[in-house]
Order: structure tokens, then sequence, then C-alpha cells
């Protein structure tokens, strides 16, 4: 079952980590907790200045797509889905 982006909880830089940005999906039960390392943000879809959640925000749609790809076929870890860079090729 494909997961959607869930707009109530709004993108932020992962407090624990300082290196991701977090951001929720839901599957129509419940919220699926995600994240991007920002150096994948700024690799794949800016360069080394962009900001974080500004960068999120521009891509999110196909962020979001890239997760979900990912927790139809499993790759949920640790009860997080954690987009990298070669899931988005």
């Amino acid at each position: 079952m494909p997961i959607v982006g869930y707009p109530a909880w709004q993108p932020v830089i992962d407090a624990n980590t300082r290196e991701h940005v977090r951001f929720a999906m839901s599957d129509g039960r419940r919220l699926i907790p995600c994240r991007i390392a920002i150096s994948t943000l700024r690799d794949c879809f800016g360069d080394a200045d962009s900001e974080p959640i500004a960068l999120f925000e521009s891509f999110q749609c196909e962020i979001e797509g890239f997760a979900s790809n990912k927790y139809e076929f499993g790759g949920v870890m640790n009860d997080i889905v954690e987009i990298k860079e070669a899931d988005m090729s």
C-alpha cells in the first residue's frame, strides 16, 4: 500500500542528528516517520549552500514519491523510512 504526504507535520531538521530533514507520511491509519540526509538533499537537488528545509519543500513531491516506493518494498528500518541517494535512481 502506498503512503502519502502528511501536511499537518511540517518538515524539520532532526533534533537528534542535525544531519537530516524529518517529515511524516501516512498509510491511512498511522503516521510513518521519514527522513532524508541534508547532504543527500544538497547533492541531488541543490548545492552546498542550499537551505535544507527550502530545498526539501521545493522537491517534496519527488522525495515523498521515493519514500512511498521504499515503504512499499519493505524499506522501513527501525520504524523509519530513510531516503538515501540510491533510492532516487
